[in-house]
Parts: C-alpha cells; sequence; structure tokens
C-alpha cells in the first residue's frame, strides 16, 4: 500500500512541475521517488517518510537554488520582465486585467493567458490588448489602442 501511496506522490507533484514551473515540486517527487526505491526495500513506512522528508529538504536546500540559478535569465523575478516572441503580439481579455495583485487572463493566438496590465490600470473584458513584455507565463500587456504609434 504504501507503494502506491508514493506513486500518487510522484504523480501529482509531476503535475504539479509541469503546472507551475517553480523547481519546488519537482524535489517533492524526487523524494518520493528515493522513498517508493526505499518502500520496494521493504522498510516501514516510518521510515520511508523520513527518506522522504530527508530527501526534500535536502535537494530543496541545496539543488534547487543551483537549478534556479542555472536555468533562470538574469534579473529572474517580476520585477524584470523580459522581451519574448510573445512581446508585440495581439491579443484580447478574457478576465479584466489589473496590476500584479489582481491579474486577469487574455487569448494570444489561441490560448489563454495570466496577464497583468502594464501601466497598473484595469483593462476591461474584450478589450483589444498587445503584449508589451513577458515572464514566465504571466504577460504585461496594454490597451491595443494606447500601444499603437501616434502619427
Amino acid at each position: 500500500m504504501a507503494v502506491f501511496f508514493w506513486v500518487v506522490i510522484i504523480v501529482m507533484s509531476s503535475l504539479a512541475e509541469l503546472h507551475t514551473n517553480a523547481l519546488a515540486a519537482l524535489f517533492v517527487g524526487v523524494g518520493a521517488g528515493v522513498a517508493f526505491v526505499v518502500a520496494l526495500g521493504g522498510a516501514s513506512f516510518p521510515v520511508q517518510a523520513l527518506v522522504w522528508l530527508l530527501v526534500t529538504a535536502t535537494t530543496m536546500a541545496f539543488v534547487r537554488p543551483l537549478a534556479l540559478k542555472k536555468l533562470r535569465s538574469p534579473g529572474g523575478d517580476l520585477a524584470h520582465p523580459i522581451s519574448t516572441s510573445l512581446t508585440g503580439q495581439f491579443g484580447v481579455v478574457d478576465e479584466e486585467v489589473g496590476d500584479e495583485v489582481h491579474p486577469g487572463r487574455v487569448t494570444i493566438r489561441g490560448e489563454h493567458w495570466r496577464a497583468v496590465s502594464d501601466a497598473g490600470t484595469n483593462i476591461a473584458v474584450a478589450t483589444p490588448v498587445v503584449v508589451t513584455k513577458a515572464f514566465g507565463t504571466t504577460l504585461w500587456v496594454e490597451p491595443r489602442d494606447r500601444a499603437a504609434p501616434s502619427s
């Protein structure tokens, strides 16, 4: 039964990591993978849980920071969004877009994205927008008419 428990933890953490891309659930899954191997060896559940906690804590403390440093771009936080292939793309607001505390949703090229207003003002549903910058899965947008160059 414990083997099944660890398989569920591995699958759930893998799905969570795919969704968040934060490199946190990944190491929970790594710990569960080691605990799975320990369970196959016949260890008691308390021993398995201890192994899981120790491996997860160790990888989160030592491996995750190195992986984040290697995988993230310099200035890899929301204070330093960057230009991407989505920069300059046009879309439409699906859910009202506000500042970083009140994000909304936009559709760009048929895909739904989390979005925040570049100016920090609210952008109403169905407003055409243009992407000005992005970080991760968050796009900074502004109304398309405001982004158009003036003649």
